[in-house]
């Protein structure tokens, strides 16, 4: 056959079909990833999926796919996602917090500025795409919005998690600095109950004002919540996805809640799968539904049905004086960055048996045997 017209064929061919194998490809590649493939906002022209990973097309967006095929090439795990603690302080006295007694130490000082901009910077050469900013509460750190701007935007997404007590008063400045997508903690629908579970009161209001500053302003928007098995029998989490709806947030992340910090002792959230997955089992209508927001369980992330238990593999947290950790959960210390250069932290961490690759069923924190092993403290 005629070399140069097959050759026209295959272009015209490719022409026809890149549109719609590139939908379908996107739209599968989220299902996997969030269990739902809805647009949920569109941040700047972006279409956004989930305020966890970076918008379709963007630069971030770039960096992680180009990070990925790199991983490959070098057969070598890399982190695509940071949490980092900017303080060790909090406005609130939450029942379940898992910072409290895992890494708070007022005997030490947290990262100055420009160490918080170094450290930013080594997360990014080393392949970060996502960047979260939590505490504490972040939003009681003056210089917060400084440090975000500090974040290259072409390579990473920038995320705040806050209580929301002071999110409305300082929307604008964080918007300015470059900010993309704030997560805000409702652990209950009704304000009572909320601010009871968070021990501030007034706080329920302070956030659902925070919500409406932040989307009126463009940025993604997404509750927060921490789901106990009581919790999810007595209803809470359904009246939690419906406020969502009616207050028009983008999305709705959901915890199952773990056995560290104040909730230590809850041994009954320690290989306990039944209801996770019966709670993952309720999402789907809602998810379903393009009236609602994107609902996400981070059991069902945790799975294996997506990208399982990735903390150390690819992912890690950062406490306010520089510890290194393979996730907010797990407080075992790895290495401190004031000593030691990121890379090489990570390059140990990830290489230890536990973390070379994710896990299946769930966080290691809800598994016994990993619970038993040094490399896991609660």
């Amino acid at each position: 056959m005629n070399t140069w017209f097959n050759k026209l064929r295959l272009k015209l061919f490719i022409a026809q079909r890149t549109l719609g194998y590139t939908y379908d490809y996107v739209e599968q590649l989220y299902k996997i990833y969030l269990n739902h493939n809805k647009i949920i906002h569109f941040r700047d022209g972006y279409p956004v999926y989930s305020l966890s990973t970076p918008a379709l097309f963007s630069k971030p967006a770039a960096n992680f796919l180009a990070r990925s095929l790199y991983r490959s090439i070098q057969n070598k795990n890399i982190p695509n996602l940071l949490s980092f603690a900017v303080n060790d302080i909090c406005d609130a006295v939450c029942e379940h917090c898992s910072f409290f007694t895992g890494v708070d130490d007022r005997s030490r000082t947290a990262l100055n500025l420009d160490q918080c901009r170094r450290l930013i910077k080594e997360a990014q050469e080393l392949g970060v795409s996502v960047i979260n900013f939590v505490g504490g509460e972040p939003l009681l750190r003056q210089d917060l919005p400084q440090m975000i701007s500090s974040v290259d935007k072409s390579l990473s997404t920038t995320v705040l998690f806050t209580n929301g007590s002071h999110l409305a008063e300082r929307a604008a400045e964080l918007k300015k600095a470059g900010l993309d997508s704030v997560y805000i903690s409702l652990d209950a629908a009704e304000a009572e109950e909320h601010d009871r579970f968070r021990g501030k009161k007034g706080l329920f209001e302070q956030a659902i004002n925070g919500i409406g500053r932040a989307r009126a302003l463009g940025m993604s928007t997404g509750i927060s919540c921490s789901i106990t098995p009581e919790a999810f029998r007595a209803g809470i989490l359904g009246r939690i996805i419906e406020l969502g709806k009616r207050i028009g947030i983008h999305e709705i992340l959901v915890f199952d809640t773990l056995p560290t910090g104040r909730y230590k002792h809850r041994t009954d959230l320690i290989d306990n799968p039944d209801w996770v997955e019966e709670m993952i089992e309720s999402l789907s209508p809602y998810n379903q539904d393009p009236s609602y927001p994107g609902v996400v369980a981070f059991a069902y992330m945790t799975s294996h049905r997506s990208v399982g238990c990735s903390c150390g593999t690819s992912y890690l947290y950062i406490s306010p004086y520089g510890d290194v950790m393979s996730c907010d959960f797990n407080h075992a210390k790895f290495g401190n960055i004031l000593e030691t250069p990121l890379y090489r932290i990570w390059d140990q961490l990830s290489s230890l048996p536990d973390f070379r690759e994710a896990k299946w069923g769930g966080c290691k924190i809800k598994d016994s045997e990993f619970r038993a092993r040094e490399m896991i403290s609660s």
